[in-house]
């Protein structure tokens, strides 16, 4: 039991106290066993990836001994043990030892061992233990260092361990590390200088690196804690500037160029900083580290003469707080310059420059990502109107665009060594035309020159009549640019863009014919407004048109950068397309217009290769080239969209005047072209139509088509205040009562009959149906794969009239059969696209009503359904189509009411819901009812439950309806037993406002609102058709599944219902005296009944809210600041809120019959706060907000958080 034997580590001796009353020396022993060199393996294990458990054995005592076990703990580092050979070169006898060195990478720490032996750990000189500012004593964190221990290093071997990294050190000038170094054994003196320590930083271990050698100055055993320089000697440390390395490397590079040198770039290159040794392999950077390597090194004796003894050696090497220091914090500068000029009318000039530097920035930019090259640029830009030029009445207008720019960037590295000022590295070449082309190759280089006339065209000028033929109605553009650039990766990169457009755009308000408008006859009875009022228009209000040709040229060639001297062919990517586009609105009458809009887009392929005058191969090239422009090119995609809007005139009916409607149809064209080297599998086309109809009815004017309820609604006439009027709108003078003749007053006044009030009150209440509204829309879409025509005109192909007119216009007529019959689609049996159709429809309603002034009740109902049908269509080897592998799925979603079911609450023991003991019992009775209608049940039953054969329990058939039925509380045995209802349910928000008209209210209460809404929306996620579905003739299901059921038709995975009471029942009042009042009850629930696990999720939440604030109005405080008050005045506004909420989570499974709630929480939220403005922009605001939570699964631990301060808000003024 000695340190270094058997992997101990370490011993450290405690004094403790036995029950006797003596005191005892006792031994803690630490470990440190190397996981990945065991002593031996047993059976076939290979890695550490499935490590299921550990085993500890004793054995090998003569008596019995106590043991107490501290810890065990797997200790996880960075470093790893480097496995690679690390001999020096020359020669070695085979055998000698090497497989019997053994290396031990750890750690040491001042914790666990500050009273080691031989060598207590100690902190280095300088450096001070962290503390841990999260803890509320501030305890201080163990600081530890790397510990390599050795032992039969042989002469000219090494050990080390590595990490990878990602590093740029080049802003930073030099590198530290503390190390210690004592002998392994003391039997085995070591001499100072017997061995070195080393670190390498490259790109790699062993090709590419940079490589720092100290010789270790080693500690005597039996140091003194107190000795912190003999623990950690300066001899030891690493203390090197980067520049030692970067020298060193050009030093290597001179002598790599001259000429008979065996310096290699491959071979170790050394240079000596002082007794330390710096070694160069290969190419490696600072600004680039990928690994770190630490190691201890046994340098091989290399002659008879040399002092080396040539022994194995035993060491333990420290090593701790590697950093980098000596931050280059040296900034750049930058300029900007502009000047512009204004032409007179014609037009301006505009010259830029700027320059920048190596190290500038934006401030938002840390300092090693701020620019690393000297960047200068100019531009010049110039725009002239050139119409300026030709007489103002001839509406010519010629805008012309020309810039030119270059930028250079001289980089401060030198690209090929990115840690080597270029600066420097270009002064180590003699030659100046060398220095002068690694300058140039260097640079990066870019020109651009860009020249154009947008938008040429010609005003109209005076009030001519607009012709479809006018030169004002087109409109030319043209526009060249091009970019050259050069850079140290790219020895030329040059783009060429040309853009030629023509426009036409053709504009008018045509005049609107109405054949029948100044028929009397017709003007005199409002019931024929629908014959008077038919207008048509004889023209379209605008056509519109544009093609653009758009080509880029680009060529590039990549520069060899390698001394293998490669031929690199350039790199030509050339795109030249061809887009038109055309658009047309024709409003066929006022309330019916059509607009048409369509695009197309086409490649004009060029030959491959260089596109050049000089070229042998031009001409053929260009003949090419042209018969594609003379063909308009290959279209690659074509796509039209038409809307027709027509505002349906029923409401020119007088019987049907408060009803309005509209129906709009979209239908779109989508045509594809499959790539060319796809040729044979076809194109894609795709269409699909929308069908929209909306409708809303103002109930108040059908109420007002009758006399006696449009007299109710209107208002009352002189109310008091107002100032009564005569018939002709005048004010009328009244005289007080005592200028009035004394005449004789009747003695009975006139009063209303409380059977006209019981009547006006009951009909006003029956009018409070004020509006509603209607939505209908329903898409349906068609892809089509393996269609081989191609489009001509409007994405025909007339020849063959593919693919059909009422196709192109969104008709899902089925066009496959056709297609088949007149060879449209290609015979390929390779073609894997699925055909595709899809339709979704949604409907939704809203209505309001007001049965009594200030009580309005919002109802809104929606239906969403989707599906989608994929299937394969395609030929066989034969040439026979047919389908494959149809299938459909698709959503669906509905409001509904689940109310009656709302308030059932759980066991409080069993967590058991009536809701869910009635879905179970409702099963039977929807069983029953499914095998009565299906003629393939057998009429046998299951056993003795009941559930007849084929609708079981756990049935999707049976389960659906009877969970809608048990949740919704109807009669299971008259429910429908669609999954998908027809008809969606009403949802509603209730407010009133009227609560101040009651006189006890109004006394107390300046504003008091009541409110309520209901929402639920029963789910089905997804469903799928059942590739095992089977029916007869009628309809009915014949195929059942392994567990004697029939299958469904539509697989469904799950369906949800989600309910909300949002809020049940809310108060908002605000008091005479300023204080606000909030009260309100809210509830939610979510069920979601899974069929895969037959399993219902419930999750239900009660929150009850109490709120107040209240506004105290000019509140003043004095604020002193400089020896100067400053009297505050703004009005200080309070606020306290208290809310409970109780979240619960419970599963409820089917088959187990067991309820299990999964998760849950009480939360009581606190919230007081109060805020004051200070000024307009400054306000301060205290506050105090908790939240207790108090879970109600044994997993989750209670807890508390209370955040409480004030903040303050400044407001910038805009």
């Amino acid at each position: 039991m000695q340190v270094g034997q058997n992997y101990i580590t370490d011993v450290y001796p405690a004094v403790v106290t036995l029950k006797n009353g003596n005191t005892e020396t006792v031994n803690w022993y630490q470990f440190k066993i190397p996981v990945k060199s065991p002593d031996k393996t047993v059976g076939n294990i290979q890695g550490f990836n499935s490590i299921r458990f550990m085993r500890m054995f004793f054995k090998g005592f003569n008596e019995p001994v106590y043991c107490r076990f501290a810890t065990l703990e797997l200790v996880r580092g960075q470093w790893r043990k480097f496995n690679n050979s690390l001999l020096a070169a020359g020669e070695y006898v085979p055998g000698d030892g090497f497989n019997e060195t053994t290396f031990d990478a750890s750690t040491v720490n001042i914790e666990e061992n500050g009273k080691r032996t031989p060598v207590p750990y100690v902190i280095p000189p300088g450096i001070e233990r962290e503390i841990n500012l999260a803890t509320t004593n501030l305890q201080k964190l163990n600081e530890q260092a790397l510990s390599l221990r050795l032992c039969n290093l042989q002469d000219g071997d090494a050990r080390a361990v590595y990490k990878t990294a990602d590093l740029d050190v080049r802003m930073y000038k030099r590198m530290n590390m503390f190390v210690h170094a004592e002998a392994g054994k003391q039997s085995e003196p070591l001499n100072d200088g017997d061995l070195t320590v080393f670190i390498r930083l490259g790109t790699d271990f062993n090709k590419n690196y940079y490589e720092y050698e100290i010789p270790l100055k080693l500690t005597p055993w039996y140091t003194s804690a107190t000795e912190v320089y003999n623990i950690w000697p300066t001899e030891n440390q690493f203390n090197f500037p980067f520049s030692v390395l970067q020298q060193a490397k050009i030093d290597r590079n001179i002598k790599l160029r001259e000429e008979g040198s065996n310096v290699t770039l491959n071979t170790p290159f050394y240079v000596y900083d002082g007794n330390n040794r710096v070694t160069v392999v290969g190419n490696p950077t600072l600004s680039s580290i990928k690994t770190i390597m630490i190691g201890v090194r046994n340098p091989k004796k290399a002659t008879l003469s040399d002092s080396d003894d040539g022994q194995p050696k035993c060491v333990e090497v420290w090593v701790n707080e590697m950093r980098l220091t000596d931050f280059d914090n040296q900034g750049g500068w930058a300029a900007n310059t502009r000047v512009s000029t204004n032409l007179a009318d014609i037009g301006n000039v505009t010259l830029a420059g700027s320059i920048s530097t190596p190290g500038f920035g934006s401030i938002d930019k840390k300092v090693a990502e701020r620019q690393k090259e000297t960047i200068m640029q100019y531009d010049v830009a110039t725009n002239i109107e050139l119409g300026k030029f030709f007489p103002e009445k001839s509406g010519i207008k010629i805008p012309f665009h020309f810039d030119y720019s270059e930028m250079v960037s001289n980089p401060q590295y030198n690209p090929l060594d990115p840690d080597i000022i270029f600066k420097d590295d270009l002064e180590s070449y003699a030659d100046k035309n060398a220095r002068d082309s690694i300058k140039k190759i260097s640079q990066d280089y870019t020109q651009r020159k860009s020249i154009n006339f947008m938008n040429v065209r010609k005003d109209r000028v005076g009030s001519k009549k607009v012709r479809l033929y006018d030169i004002e109605n087109f409109d030319l553009t043209y526009a060249y640019t091009e970019i050259n650039h050069s850079s140290f990766d790219v020895v030329f990169d040059n783009k060429k863009t040309y853009k030629g457009a023509l426009g036409y755009n053709f504009s008018i308000n045509p005049k609107n014919v109405t054949p029948f408008g100044k028929i009397k006859f017709l003007q005199k009875r409002k019931s024929l407004a629908l014959i008077k009022d038919f207008n048509f228009y004889y023209l379209p209000k605008s056509l519109s048109f544009r093609t653009d040709l758009d080509r880029m040229y680009n060529e590039s060639l990549m520069r060899d950068k390698t001394e293998a001297r490669l031929i690199i062919e350039p790199n030509y990517v050339k795109t030249f397309d061809w887009n038109r586009l055309y658009n047309m609105r024709f409003d066929l009458t006022r309330s019916l217009n059509v607009d048409f809009s369509a695009m197309a887009n086409a490649r004009i392929d060029e030959p491959a290769g260089r596109i050049d005058k000089d070229d042998p191969d031009y001409g053929w090239k260009k003949d090419s080239i042209m018969d594609n422009i003379r063909e308009f090119g290959r279209v690659t995609l074509y796509n039209h969209t038409m809307n027709a809007n027509y505002n349906i005139p029923i409401n020119k009916i007088p019987l049907f005047n408060w009803i309005s409607a509209n129906a709009r149809y979209t239908g779109t064209y989508n045509w594809r072209a499959a790539p060319l080297s796809l040729q044979m599998l076809g194109n894609t086309i795709e269409n699909s139509n929308t069908k929209q109809l909306n409708g809303n009815a103002n109930m108040s004017s059908l109420y007002n088509k009758i006399g006696y309820l449009r007299k109710l609604n209107q208002p009352k006439r002189n109310q008091p205040g107002q100032v009564p009027q005569n018939a002709k709108g005048k004010k009328q003078n009244v005289k007080e009562e005592e200028d009035l003749p004394d005449t004789k007053k009747d003695s009975v006044e006139k009063k209303e009959s409380t059977a006209k009030i019981i009547l006006d009150n009951t009909l006003k209440f029956l009018m409070g149906v004020k509006n509603a509204s209607i939505n209908y829309s329903e898409t349906n879409g068609t892809l089509l794969p393996g269609f081989t025509p191609s489009p001509v005109a409007l994405g025909q192909d007339w020849n063959l009239m593919a693919p059909g007119t009422d196709f192109v216009l969104g008709s899902q007529r089925d066009i496959r059969y056709d297609a088949v019959t007149h060879n449209w689609i290609t015979q390929d049996t390779l073609l894997n696209t699925p055909f595709l159709r899809t339709q979704t429809k949604t409907l939704s309603a809203r209505s309001t009503i007001e049965p009594i002034t200030g009580f309005k009740i919002e109802l809104t109902a929606n239906r969403n359904e989707t599906h989608s049908r994929t299937e394969f269509f395609k030929a066989d080897s034969n040439g026979n189509f047919a389908s494959y592998s149809p299938m459909e799925n698709g959503t669906f979603s509905i409001s509904y009411i689940t109310w009656n079911t709302a308030w059932a609450g759980d066991n409080k023991t069993t967590y058991s819901n009536k809701n869910f003991e009635n879905f179970k019992k409702l099963r039977i009775i929807i069983a029953q009812r499914l095998a009565q209608q299906n003629p393939n049940w057998s009429g046998q039953t299951v056993d003795s439950t009941g559930f007849p054969q084929g609708y079981g329990p756990t049935s999707q058939e049976v389960l659906v309806p009877a969970f809608l039925a048990a949740y919704t509380g109807k009669d299971a045995s008259i429910f429908d037993l669609n999954p998908f209802p027809e008809i969606p349910m009403p949802n509603w928000r209730i407010t009133y406002d009227g609560l101040t008209k009651i006189k006890w209210v109004e006394k107390y209460f300046k504003t008091a609102r009541l409110a309520h809404a209901y929402r639920s929306t029963y789910n089905v996620g997804s469903f799928v058709s059942n590739i095992n579905y089977r029916e007869d003739d009628s309809g009915n299901p014949t195929a059942k599944d392994l567990l004697d059921n029939f299958i469904a038709k539509n697989e469904i995975n799950q369906i949800s219902i989600s309910e909300q009471f949002s809020p049940f029942i809310s108060l908002d009042a605000t008091m005479h005296n300023s204080i606000m009042v909030k009260l309100e009850i809210k509830k939610s629930r979510n069920l979601g009944m899974s069929f895969s696990n037959n399993q219902l999720t419930e999750t239900t939440s009660d929150e009850y809210v109490i709120g107040s604030g209240y506004r105290i109005p000019d509140v003043q405080f004095v604020l002193k600041s400089g020896g100067k008050s400053r009297n505050l005045k703004s009005d200080l506004n309070l606020r306290a809120d208290f809310s409970i909420r109780k979240n619960k989570t419970v599963l409820r499974k089917l088959v187990e019959n067991f309820d299990q709630i999964s998760a849950g929480q009480r939360i009581i939220s606190i919230n007081l706060s109060a805020d004051y403005n200070i000024s307009q922009n400054f306000m301060v605001r205290v506050f105090y907000d908790q939240i207790i939570t108090n879970p109600f699964v044994s997993s989750v631990f209670p807890n508390a958080n209370t955040n409480a301060g004030f903040s303050l808000r400044f407001t910038l003024a805009p």
